[in-house]
């Protein structure tokens, strides 16, 4: 599903699946292939779009639990992209071995992304924020009406307070996270931000 641009929205297949997204840009990036067994649903989908698997160049995964990052390996074996991650969080990489390493801002030709660094459901939680249209894929930091998971290894919940707070304060009108609904409109997304603060963080989770 087109969302922006030429940026494309997968609903997640199943349960333990996830949201994937793809930049399709002339340097292309998809943001987690998602669980291994939901590969085969994700390819015909993005072929119903007439996107040609091979031209995707890039795999980045908002964290590393295996409904994100479980097709990893069969997606890059099928197109030839390359697994990339954020700088900061190398040490969580040891078993991947990406292709390279990014910085906090990454670009794919016109589309100029900055990599924002939000753990609390994983150590190596990251954000891809897209400036230019206020926009913000979170991973599984945030829902819609609803925060990520703490209860994991690496989970923390004073940990993803801290990082809600700081993504709350960016201008967003567009959140995508990594499980549910889209969320689309400044005053829905700040509303969505002072429901979570309230319900949320306000107490322990």
């Amino acid at each position: 599903m087109n969302l922006i641009g030429n940026l494309y929205w997968y609903p997640e297949a199943g349960m333990m699946d996830c949201n994937t997204y793809l930049f399709n840009e002339d340097k292309s990036m998809l943001v987690d292939p998602g669980a291994t067994r939901f590969l085969p649903f994700l390819l015909k989908e993005l072929k119903k779009d007439g996107i040609d698997i091979q031209s995707i160049d890039y795999v980045i995964d908002t964290h590393l639990h295996p409904d994100h990052s479980g097709a990893n390996k069969a997606f890059m074996k099928e197109s030839g992209a390359e697994l990339i991650a954020y700088r900061g969080v190398e040490k969580h990489y040891a078993s991947r071995r990406p292709s390279f390493y990014i910085d906090k801002e990454f670009s794919l030709n016109s589309v100029n992304l900055k990599i924002l660094h939000t753990p609390g459901h994983a150590r190596e939680s990251i954000s891809i924020y897209w400036p230019d249209e206020k926009l913000l894929i979170p991973g599984d930091l945030i829902f819609v009406s609803g925060v990520g998971r703490t209860d994991f290894v690496g989970g923390d919940f004073g940990v993803l307070k801290d990082s809600i707070e700081r993504m709350s304060k960016i201008d967003l009108e567009y959140i995508l996270p990594g499980h549910g609904e889209t969320l689309f409109g400044k005053v829905n997304v700040d509303n969505n931000f002072d429901y979570i603060k309230k319900i949320y963080l306000s107490g322990q989770f």
